[in-house]
C-alpha cells in the first residue's frame, strides 16, 4: 500500500495529500531505526547508476548550430554543422567508479602541482597550460570517460541503420570477448588541427589483442559505410598520434591487410582533461614522467560494450562475454 495517496483531478478543491495511516511505535523501536539510519554508509543508499543511464544523457543540449567558442570553453567545431548529417561516433566507455574518479581528480591535481614546482625552479619561466579535467559535467555531475574506436563520422539520416548493421557484423566477425584494461602511461596528445591538446592515459595492449581487434573491426565498418577510419591516416579530428615534423597528419593510405598487421596500441587511450594552448616540450616531459600506478591502474570494469553515438541517440552492442561464448559452443552456436 502506498504511503501517501493523492486525490485525482475530481476530488475537489482540497489538494492536500492523503496519508494512510500507519501502525503506532514504540520510542524504542523508533531510537533504534534513527541509530541504524545514522550509521549507514551513503554509497549503501546510493548505488551507481546502471550504464544505460548514462546514454540517455551523452550529449548536452543543444544551444547553438553555429561556432560559438564562448559556449564550449573557447574550444572550436571541428566539422560545420549540416542539416540531415549526424556527427557520430563508436567508442568503448568507462564509468569510473567513485574510488576512481576520486584517483583521476587527485593524479590531474598532481600534474598541476608538479608543472607549478617545476615552473617556480625555472628563472624564465613557461607559459602553464590551463588544463580542464574531463570528469565532471558542467552540473558537477560524473561522466564517461571513452577510449575512441572511430574519427567523427559524418553520417546521413537514410545511411544511420545501415552503418549500425555494417558495424554490428563487423564486429560480431572480430569475436573480441568482454575484457578488462588497465594503463600504463600518461601524456600530452593534440587533435589533427592542434588548436586542442588532450591528458591521456595510454592503454596497456590486452591478452589477445582484443584493442586492434575492435579498432580493426570499427575501421573496417566506416570504409565500407564510405568513411575514413582511425589512425588509417586520413585526416578528421579527435586525439591523433604519429604526426609528421611538419606538424600535419599522415596522409599515406593503407589497405585493410595492411591495417589488420597495425599495432595501434600506442593511440588507444583515455582522455582526463584537455586544454587550448600547447603545452611546452619541458611540461611534456614532466607528466610522462610522473608515476601512475600510485593513482590508479587497473579500473574495476570491463569493456564489454561498443557505443555508437550518433547525433543525441546512443546505441550499445554488446560484446560477448566468456560464459555466453561457453553456452554457444555447447549449444553448437560457436
Amino acid at each position: 500500500m502506498a504511503l501517501v495517496d493523492y486525490p485525482d483531478s475530481e476530488s475537489g478543491d482540497d489538494s492536500s495529500p492523503i496519508v494512510s495511516a500507519q501502525p503506532a511505535q514504540s520510542a524504542s523501536k523508533i531510537a533504534v531505526k534513527r541509530k541504524h539510519s545514522a550509521s549507514a554508509k551513503p554509497t549503501d543508499a546510493l548505488p551507481p547508476l546502471p550504464s544505460a543511464f548514462h546514454d540517455l544523457y551523452a550529449t548536452n543540449a543543444r544551444v547553438s548550430t553555429s561556432d560559438n567558442p564562448s559556449l564550449h570553453g573557447g574550444r572550436k567545431r571541428t566539422v560545420p554543422h549540416v542539416e540531415g548529417v549526424w556527427p557520430s561516433h563508436v567508442y568503448l566507455e568507462w564509468i569510473p567508479s567513485q574510488a576512481e574518479s576520486k584517483a583521476l581528480h587527485s593524479l590531474i591535481k598532481h600534474i598541476k602541482d608538479c608543472l607549478e614546482l617545476q615552473n617556480a625552479k625555472r628563472v624564465k619561466k613557461l607559459a602553464i597550460p590551463e588544463i580542464v579535467p574531463s570528469l565532471l559535467s558542467e552540473l558537477g555531475a560524473s561522466l564517461p570517460l571513452h577510449v575512441s574506436l572511430s574519427r567523427t563520422l559524418q553520417i546521413k539520416t537514410e545511411d544511420r541503420e545501415n552503418f549500425l548493421d555494417t558495424l554490428r557484423v563487423s564486429l560480431r566477425k572480430s569475436a573480441v570477448r568482454a575484457f578488462n584494461f588497465e594503463f600504463q602511461s600518461l601524456k600530452w596528445v593534440p587533435n589533427a588541427e592542434r588548436n586542442r591538446w588532450f591528458l591521456v592515459l595510454g592503454i596497456k595492449r590486452p591478452e589477445h589483442d582484443k584493442l586492434n581487434g575492435l579498432l580493426h573491426a570499427c575501421n573496417k565498418a566506416a570504409h565500407d559505410s564510405g568513411h575514413p577510419g582511425l589512425y588509417t591516416g586520413g585526416k578528421g579530428d579527435g586525439p591523433m598520434g604519429g604526426n609528421n615534423s611538419d606538424h600535419g597528419p599522415k596522409r599515406r593510405k593503407v589497405d585493410e591487410h595492411e591495417q589488420r598487421k597495425q599495432d595501434y596500441s600506442e593511440y588507444l587511450h583515455v582522455t582526463i582533461a584537455w586544454n587550448l594552448a600547447e603545452p611546452d616540450a619541458e611540461w611534456m616531459t614532466v607528466i610522462e614522467n610522473i608515476d601512475i600506478s600510485k593513482y590508479i591502474q587497473s579500473p574495476e570494469a570491463a569493456f564489454d560494450a561498443v557505443k555508437v553515438k550518433i547525433g543525441n541517440a546512443v546505441q550499445s552492442i554488446s560484446l560477448a562475454t566468456r560464459r555466453a561464448a561457453q553456452r554457444g559452443a555447447v549449444l553448437g552456436l560457436g
